[in-house]
């Protein structure tokens, strides 16, 4: 089995942007990948199926020609003619968060990408099955999981990209905690800068913290706010 680290998952992700950026003819110096004009560019086929806003399916992809059956949100039965080019996105993350839909396209053309690089001994397991998508389990020992995250992050957040906005906005090389109520002005940033990517605010903080550019990052909403600042009056005996 070949494994790629994470400067070899860099140097192909800048390799497919640079095709990518000649594919759709732009020249500036920055741009937002779209996932769905990628997977064009690669030749695949992006197929949405609405299995329901509670279905554990994100969306799964093929190796092999195959046909297997699922339940959609109506609770029918599907039947599905997969080729080794398709990719199938559950339509329920297009009523949802953007950053989420566009990670679970590129997680999923990541896997053809890798698969492409590293040869038949990829993700063996799934020549016979799709390969599932599902909610991230962080505590997976799975390097294919890891691998096809690593891309797709570096696919929709190039590092030269990262660079230049990052510097822009908070004009340091790293900022040691982003927290959401504590630090709005830093917080506002990083949210507009996942908006400018189309990744959600969670990834974005997470290819930041792989970079060494951002130190803690946490996310508290309004509820949180007792805990945040707690009563510190003393009680009267």
């Amino acid at each position: 089995m070949v494994y790629l680290n994470n400067d070899e998952i860099n140097d192909l992700a800048k390799k497919v942007i640079q095709k990518y950026r000649e594919y759709i003819g732009i020249e500036w110096e920055l741009f937002k990948v779209e996932p769905i004009k990628l997977a064009e560019m690669l030749g695949l086929d992006v197929k949405f199926v609405d299995f329901g806003d509670d279905s554990e399916i994100l969306g799964f992809t093929a190796f092999n020609d195959m046909s297997i059956t699922l339940t959609d949100a109506n609770q029918s039965d599907i039947t599905l003619d997969l080729s080794n080019r398709t990719l199938v996105i559950n339509e329920a993350l297009k009523r949802g968060c953007e950053g989420r839909l566009n990670f679970t396209i590129a997680h999923e053309i990541a896997h053809h990408i890798i698969d492409v690089v590293c040869g038949a001994n990829y993700s063996i397991k799934f020549r016979q099955l799709p390969h599932f998508e599902r909610p991230i389990n962080r505590f997976s020992p799975d390097y294919d999981e890891y691998m096809a995250n690593q891309l797709a992050a570096a696919l929709l957040m190039p590092d030269v990209f990262v660079d230049t906005v990052f510097y822009k906005l908070f004009e340091t090389e790293r900022v040691k905690r982003i927290h959401s109520i504590l630090d709005k002005i830093a917080f506002k940033k990083l949210c507009a800068m996942a908006a400018l990517f189309g990744v959600s605010k969670s990834a974005l903080a997470i290819r930041l913290q792989k970079k060494g550019m951002l130190g803690e990052y946490i996310f508290a909403g309004y509820e949180n706010l007792l805990d945040i600042f707690p009563d510190t009056e003393e009680s009267v005996a």
